[in-house]
């Protein structure tokens, strides 16, 4: 039996790998990846946006964009699955999501498999510009 999560997940995985795109390995480091345009991903991703989950505490954080490192996918989880897929260090469920145009995005590398999760992510070296926030605020993930 599968899940809502698992079967997204590998949706993905079959989408890219009819690029074909280079899924790195989960212990490749960043350094270790090639820095691409957010273009070329989106290319790679066929338009679809990332998805960058947040904690209800982080609800106001990122709406103006954020220089910071971040990791993000294209795979829609639950709140409760985006944890355990995504391995994500604090084990509080994501109850939003912030929609990221790649084409917006200046440097991205991945993707990449989840250590220890089983997701694909994408990491964002130099963060995310306002200009690519696809709604301008966090949607809820029900």
């Amino acid at each position: 039996m599968s899940t809502h999560s698992a079967i997204a997940t590998r949706l993905d995985e079959e989408m890219l790998s009819l690029k074909p795109a280079h899924v790195y390995a989960a212990h490749t480091p960043l350094h270790a990846m090639a820095a691409r345009t957010g273009a070329d991903v989106s290319a790679e991703l066929g338009g679809r946006y990332l998805l960058r989950y947040l904690m209800r505490r982080q609800y106001g954080q990122f709406t103006t964009g954020s220089s910071n490192l971040h990791f993000a996918t294209p795979t829609p989880y639950s709140p409760t699955e985006s944890v355990s897929w995504l391995a994500l260090p604090t084990p509080t469920r994501r109850d939003f999501v912030l929609f990221l145009d790649p084409n917006s995005i200046p440097e991205v590398r991945g993707p990449r498999r989840v250590l220890l999760g089983g997701g694909v992510e994408y990491i964002l070296p130099q963060g995310f510009p306002l200009s690519a926030l696809v709604v301008n605020w966090p949607v809820p993930v029900v």
